[in-house]
Parts: structure tokens; sequence; C-alpha cells
């Protein structure tokens, strides 16, 4: 099978964790692309399964420049179009947004069934690679992942919020919240995401949409509190007025993932970041 986006932060996850199941793993990255010409590379030939995991575009990115998002769409679009062109078409993995694709009026849990309302550029964009493989025609699984953390996260480009902490707190700045910390989100860690990718791959027939999240909303004042836990007095807060501009507080139904692949997050949020902040320190 090939992971595109190997080298990023859910793309190296995932492709460790199906090697290390003694699956025969292909990686794709920006500098040896999957697509060439207009085709897949020979590579990509013959492999059953496609997970894509690039993602050169962050909400931020998605917000400040509609001209990347287009030229992404597009390449993107290309690789749908060679990927159905194979004589047998290769199944695709699509790691998508929960926390940006979900919106008014429905409201959370969002649930598979609740239809995409983005509220941003970026869940536009995300939404328009669902719609690029079912064009296609491909046999598609899109995963719509929440907040996904861990200690291979970079935090560039305003996406990652643990991330983005730790670097602050680790180089002396202060961390800066804007309004009461009462925006909620649901975090899931990397390695949960990557057992949930690898029982998509192997179950023979899994469900065209499915959530990845904990289930469970958390506070950005209870996510600096865990932070809190494990760097101590280091985590220093520079409190600001709301922005106005902040997403409403957003988590996912995740029960289809439990009944049809028998998959739920299994870290800890306190765990997970006591183990992120050990492992970026080394």
């Amino acid at each position: 099978m090939a992971v595109v986006g190997s080298g990023g932060f859910l793309g190296s996850a995932i492709s460790a964790d199906l090697a290390a199941r003694g699956a025969a793993v292909t990686g794709f990255t920006r500098q040896d692309p999957v697509l060439v010409d207009d085709a897949l590379a020979r590579r990509a030939a013959d492999v059953p399964v496609i997970v894509w995991a690039a993602g050169g575009i962050t909400p931020t990115v998605a917000a400040e420049d509609p001209a990347a998002v287009d030229d992404e769409l597009d390449a993107f679009r290309a690789f749908a179009r060679a990927a159905a062109a194979r004589a047998v078409p290769p199944r695709i993995v699509l790691l998508s947004s929960g926390g940006a694709i979900y919106g008014r009026p429905a409201l959370p849990p969002y649930a598979e069934t609740d239809a995409p309302q983005p509220p941003n550029a970026y869940g536009a964009y995300k939404r328009a690679q669902e719609v690029a493989l079912e064009e296609a025609g491909l046999d598609v699984t899109v995963i719509r992942i929440a907040n996904a953390y861990g200690p291979l996260q970079r935090g560039a480009h305003g996406q990652g919020v643990l991330a983005i902490w730790m670097r602050e707190v680790r180089e002396g700045r202060a961390i800066t919240l804007h309004g009461d910390g009462a925006v909620a989100r649901d975090y899931v860690h990397q390695d949960d995401v990557a057992d949930l990718v690898a029982r998509v791959i192997a179950h023979p027939s899994p469900p065209p949409l499915v959530n990845c999240g904990s289930g469970e909303p958390t506070s950005l004042s209870v996510l600096l509190d865990l932070l809190r836990a494990v760097a101590g007095d280091a985590a220093r807060v520079e409190r600001l007025p709301h922005r106005g501009v902040d997403p409403d507080s957003t988590w996912l139904d995740v029960t289809l993932a439990r009944e049809a692949l028998g998959w739920e997050a299994r870290t800890p949020l306190a765990d997970g970041v006591a183990d992120m902040w050990r492992r970026t320190a080394a």
C-alpha cells in the first residue's frame, strides 16, 4: 500500500504503524510525488490501497492564500483522475477534517449523517477533496479526524495548538490565550488515528465515511491545565480579548467507528499530553 504525505505528522505515524503490522508501505512526499506527468508514479501503479495524508493547506493558509488552495485542489483532482484511470483502481483512504466540515444548523457531537457545512475556507477545501474522489468514482473511505495531536506534530501555520504551546513554553515565551478558554475541541492522539486507518484498510467493506475523535469536548482551559501539569511554572499564559473569529465548540460522534470497525480512541488526553511533552523534549 502507499501513503501520500508519509513525511508529515499523521502520514509518518500511519506509515510506521502499518509497517509494524507487517505491511509493505510505499511512501510519497512533495520531493517524491505520487503523481508524475498526470499519471501515478511507477511505485503506485499496482498498490491496492492509497492513504492520502498529505496536507500543505492549514486553516491559516486557506484563509490567507486562496491561490494556494486552488493549486492544491487542482493537483488533487489530477491525482483522483489518475487513480481512476488505472486498470484496477486503488481503494483510497482520505484523511479529512471532522472539526472544519461540520457546522450549523447541526450541533455537536457531529455524526456522519450530519450534512457538511464548512464554517471556514479550510473546511471548504477539505470538503472539495472529498467531492473530487466521489466524482472520480473511486472506492473511498473518508476519515473525518478531530484535532489530532502527538509528538510528531510540528504546529506549523497556526495548526496544532498543543505543539504550538509546547514550543512556546520550551522557548521561554508565554502561551497566548484569547478569550476565556471555554471553546472546546475534540482531541485524538496520532496513534489512535493510525489504528483507525489500519482497521479501515483491513476491513473488506469499511464505511465510506467515518469520524475519528475521542467523542468528548475539551475546553482550552482544561487543555492548558493538562499542559501545566507536566510543564509546571514554565507554562506562562498571556490572556487577550476574544478575537470573535474562532469557530464554535466542536466534537464528534464516534459510534460508527466503534460499531463498524471495533475502534475507539484509547489514549487518555492527560496521558497523551504527558507523553507528547516528554517525547518532544528528547
